[in-house]
This record gives structure tokens, sequence and C-alpha cells, in this order.
């Protein structure tokens, strides 16, 4: 990989991460000289990068104006939902085929771990994070790892929008205790109530929407403009 590739790699890296995690906040421009000032790289890698980012839609240039992360879009949240569902379905049932003591124990470890980011001092953003890592972990396991890079890089709507809902510290506890009634059902091997909990497990996110709309209305389409800083930081 040429250094220029690799560059365009690092920064599409950093900015989805930014992105996801509201630090770069819907409806917010982004400057490719800026962000070549923070990065230390020059202006094509960041060029490419962007690119990356608007085939994610995580990004839109508007003509005269710029380009703007681009604001969540509920549709978009529906659909990727959806997504979601299909691809996380298909990943259970070839686990269910393929279970081990030792993969059970790895999902105990870290619904653990999720608890220690919800409980004491909490950390929303390493909860998000183990809970992203739990959902992996199924994938892998199934042997198909490439439909997690599918289900997350053409989920970022949803994604968002689950960032935001973490922040709420009952939604985190909801969750983790959801993830242990998807663990008892997949010990068990019980397909059909693993389906209806994936159904709702991954449907909360849309139950709380137009509460975190109401709340949040400039992060949303047709609502007022976000703030428009540059406000990113580096992955370490």
């Amino acid at each position: 990989m040429s250094r220029e590739n690799s560059n365009s790699a690092y920064a599409y890296k950093i900015l989805k991460r930014n992105i996801f995690e509201l630090n770069l906040k819907p409806g917010s421009e982004l400057s490719e000289k800026v962000i070549g000032d923070k990065l230390g790289m020059s202006r094509t890698p960041i060029r490419e990068a962007l690119i990356l980012l608007k085939h994610d839609q995580l990004i839109e240039s508007i003509p005269q104006k710029g380009t703007f992360v681009t604001k969540i879009s509920a549709q978009k949240v529906l659909e990727a939902k959806i997504l979601r569902v299909a691809l996380e379905t298909a990943a259970f049932e070839r686990v269910v085929e393929n279970l081990d003591e030792e993969f059970i124990e790895d999902l105990r470890t870290n619904i653990k771990m999720q608890r220690v980011y919800c409980e004491g001092n909490r950390n929303y953003l390493e909860f998000h994070k183990m809970d992203n890592d739990f959902h992996k972990m199924i994938f892998e396991k199934a042997g198909i790892p490439g439909l997690w890079e599918l289900a997350i890089n053409g989920t970022g709507h949803y994604q968002r929008v689950r960032v935001l809902n973490a922040k709420n510290k009952t939604s985190d506890i909801s969750v983790v205790k959801e993830h242990e009634e998807i663990l008892e059902y997949l010990e068990k091997r019980d397909i059909n109530k693993l389906r209806g909990m994936l159904e709702h497990h991954l449907g909360r996110t849309l139950l709380k929407l137009k509460k975190l709309e109401a709340e949040n209305p400039e992060y949303f389409e047709n609502k007022e403009d976000a703030s428009k800083e540059d406000n990113f930081i580096l992955l370490k």
C-alpha cells in the first residue's frame, strides 16, 4: 500500500469514527485544509477519504456551499435496522450450529465489561464499543466477518442514533439485560426466541427515535442547522 493510500485509509477511519461518535456533529461543515492540517496530511488523501464517506452517506457536498456531515435520516435508520436484523439473524443461525463453551465464556466476559462501563465510572463511548464488540463476535464466530463490516459501514445513520441513545444510563442497563437474554437463548440453541429477541433488541433504537429527535432537533434532517465547528479528535 502506498503512503497516500495508507494516509487516506487512516483519515477515513478517523473521520468515520468521529462522525459515528458525534464529535463531528450532523450538519457540521468539513474543510479539506482544516482536516489536513489537523492530521498532518496533504489534501489528496483527505479528498480520497471524503469520497469514501460520501459513498457511506455520511457526508454530502452541496454546490456553492461546501461539504457537510449528513444529518440523521429517520428513513435510513429504519432501513439500517432491517438490514441489521436480517444479517444478524443469519449470523446467529450459523453460530448455533457451531457453539462451544469457550465462546459462551467470551460473550459472558464481554457482558461483564459492559456492566463496568455503564455502572460506577460510566463511559458511554466505551460501553458503546463493548456493545458493538458483542455483536461483532457473533459474526466472527459465524465465519462471516465481512457481513459485520457491511452491517457497520452501511448503517451510519443508525449508529449515530445508537450513540445518542447510549448517553442515557437507563438505556445502557436495558441493553446489558437484553444481551444476557440473547446469551441465554443462544446457550439453549433456541433460534426462534433469538429471532424475536434480535428484532426487539435491534429495534429499540426506533422506539426512541422521536424522543431523540425532539431532544436533538439540529441533528436530524429538515431541522435547523447544526453547529459548524470542526471538533474531531485523533484516534490513539
